[in-house]
């Protein structure tokens, strides 16, 4: 059969040497002989294709000898028969080939970068204490217990014994009638007799109740103002308030966090006595995809980079934004190399019109 495909294509190339060719309705029609002339400095070998349609082959006919594609196979068919395959029967299997060698381990991957830490919220104030409200008024006395039952008598002293009687006075002469005499003297009172003993103390009175609680008090007035105090030690400067760190007119970033202006547009910032810190960005037209963002980081070592101040997103043209005031880092409070980042959360690079990157610091 391998023979029959060649001599059919030796007679299929011979007869297409001369052909003449012209474009049909479908397809191009060719009368032999057909000369496949490869273009002046091919360097591949000269060849038909056949280009798999997915479409039903050419029915046969009586006289045409057709190649064709189906099911992915190159088909033929002679003089009308039915299509059959090109292809011969397979031959045996050989012999399994030795095994290879192994191949070298490959080096590990570089490890990928650490994600930015986030940024500690701001500790909200604590609110005044309520002032203390005056005392109220004193409520009235309770009323007065009953009074106890009065003690027994005690018995009366007795009594003094009755002094002499004086003497009748003289009887005067017969006649006038005499002078009366003069009264006695009264005689002595006798002693008192003893006072008779206390009676016992009647029983506590019951407690009165309560009686409700006044009305409070208008507040007193303030009082003096205090003397003044002695004057604090002189307060120490925070870090200058704003840093310039990129002037453009923006670039393509690429997947991933990219260090904006890369390691020349770095600087050394003292912030010993800074409190607060904020990024902000101004982006002309060209933004980033969704969750992109600008963050400025510190080193304490060189190596090793840690969020600085908030992450500003990047997401939106034509506008300036900021990460607003947030409390800087405690381990930041030191003299410390400085740099801004870009995370591009797309997947591919993008371009940014990244304009001004200023940080702030009071």
């Amino acid at each position: 059969m391998k023979n029959c495909w060649l001599v059919g294509m030796l007679i299929v190339l011979s007869g297409m040497s001369w052909a003449q060719c012209a474009t049909g309705a479908p397809g191009t029609n060719c009368s032999g002989p057909v000369n496949v002339q490869p273009q002046s400095g091919n360097n591949a070998q000269s060849a038909l294709t056949l280009s798999d349609l997915g479409l039903p082959v050419v029915a046969p006919a009586a006289g045409q000898y057709t190649l064709s594609i189906a099911n992915g196979m190159l088909v033929e068919s002679d003089n009308g028969s039915s299509y059959h395959s090109l292809m011969g029967l397979q031959g045996p299997q050989g012999p399994a080939g030795p095994t290879g060698l192994q191949g070298t381990t490959g080096a590990a991957g570089a490890a990928g970068p650490v994600g930015p830490q986030g940024a500690a919220g701001v500790a909200g104030p604590v609110g005044p204490t309520g002032a203390v409200g005056p005392a109220g008024a004193l409520g009235p006395a309770g009323a007065t217990g009953a009074t106890g039952a009065t003690g027994a008598i005690g018995p009366a002293g007795p009594a003094g014994a009755i002094g002499p009687v004086g003497p009748a006075g003289a009887v005067g002469a017969q006649g006038s009638q005499g002078v009366a005499g003069a009264v006695g003297p009264a005689g002595a009172i006798g002693p008192v007799g003893p006072a008779g003993a206390v009676g016992a103390q009647g029983s506590q009175g019951v407690a009165g109740a309560v009686g409700p609680a006044g009305a409070t008090g208008g507040q007193g007035p303030a009082g003096a103002q205090g003397p003044q105090g002695p004057q604090g030690p002189a307060g120490t400067t925070a870090a200058p308030l704003d840093y310039c760190f990129y002037y453009g007119t923006g670039y393509k970033a690429g997947v991933g966090s990219i260090e904006v202006g890369g390691s020349s547009d770095r600087n050394q910032i003292d912030m010993s006595n800074a409190t607060s810190v904020r990024l902000v960005v101004t982006i002309a037209a060209a933004a980033l995809p969704s969750g992109s963002y600008a963050v400025a980081e510190y080193t304490p070592d060189g190596t090793n980079w840690f969020p600085l101040s908030g992450e500003v997103p990047v997401t939106t043209p034509n506008g300036l934004y900021t990460s607003g005031w947030q409390g800087l880092p405690t381990a930041a409070n030191s003299d410390y190399m400085v740099r801004i980042v870009v995370l591009n959360a797309g997947s591919s690079a993008a371009q940014i019109g990244l304009r001004q990157l200023h940080l702030q610091f009071k």
